[in-house]
């Protein structure tokens, strides 16, 4: 006989809230399609994918799934760590959290449990989604959760963007839209110990959001940032991402942004949603893969 109980929250100690540090950070957005289209081998994955979409009037696009890029999010991902380079003992993660907007055209394989495979001591590893572009923004916050009650001080997010798609893809200028394939890797240390998250905050841009928005911070913004009403002003160093990577621009923002010693902001905002999502991050140390 099981049961399920709520995990238990430890009462945070006085003092401020802490930032997570950002050590290490990698993109990857290999050029040009990925692997060729061999009828005789997509056969059964596009038989699977026609009655998939029949219940709910969606139909197959062969024409599409033909032409498309052809790599999968466990590909992707691949590429993002070997851009990260070697991880001994030592700095792997003992979390993996990876973040995705669209689905992986390859359903035989969980990304989660191929990046597992690849780094050292098997850290634990799962996935967020169906979140579109703030899914990696509550990848990081569950990272982090998970270090904090485990005592844990090192945590990979992986963010992914893969543009084959066997169905027709949203029209431009959607938001959601996906052109192309992309991967970030931010390997991140937690330093805070029981002391709370700060400097994020998720949910419709009302005032009282932006609490927790730190006054002169760097700024990496994702596509969606400039739809989005209420914003406060902005007076530090921005970068913002381009169109057609809803999970991944933001991220790669930031690797672009020169924060110095400031802290960073890295938001974007989803207009389907009505929802905003931002967090802060430490980036001194930060070296690039």
């Amino acid at each position: 006989m099981f049961r399920a109980t709520a995990p238990v929250r430890r009462t945070h100690p006085a003092g401020p809230a802490a930032l997570p540090r950002l050590v290490r950070a990698a993109a990857y957005a290999p050029p040009g399609p990925g692997g060729p289209y061999r009828p005789q081998d997509a056969r059964e994955r596009e038989e699977f994918y026609a009655e998939l979409g029949a219940p709910y009037g969606l139909s197959f696009d062969r024409d599409q799934f033909a032409a498309a890029g052809r790599r999968t999010s466990a590909q992707l991902a691949d590429g993002a760590l070997d851009a990260l380079g070697p991880l001994t003992a030592e700095d792997a993660p003992q979390l993996a959290v990876i973040a995705y907007a669209a689905p992986d055209f390859e359903h035989s394989e969980l990304v989660a449990s191929c990046v597992k495979r690849r780094l050292p001591g098997g850290p634990l590893a799962f996935a967020v989604s169906d979140q579109g572009r703030l899914a990696p923004f509550s990848a990081l916050r569950a990272g982090v959760e998970y270090a904090r009650r485990c005592g844990w001080t090192r945590l990979l997010l992986l963010a992914v963007d893969q543009g084959t798609q066997p169905f027709p893809l949203p029209a431009e200028p959607s938001p959601d839209a996906v052109r192309g394939d992309a991967a970030v890797a931010l390997l991140l240390r937690w330093d805070g110990g029981d002391r709370p998250l700060g400097g994020l905050a998720q949910g419709r841009p009302e005032p009282a959001l932006f609490a927790a928005w730190p006054d002169g911070a760097a700024l990496a913004a994702g596509s969606g940032l400039a739809d989005c009403p209420g914003l406060p002003p902005h007076h530090g160093p921005a970068v913002r991402a381009r169109s057609g990577r809803p999970a991944t621009g933001s991220w790669s923002a930031l690797l672009a942004v020169d924060g110095g010693d400031r802290p960073v902001v890295v938001a974007d905002y989803d207009r389907q949603r009505d929802f905003l999502a931002y967090c802060t991050l430490h980036t001194g140390e930060l070296r690039h893969g």
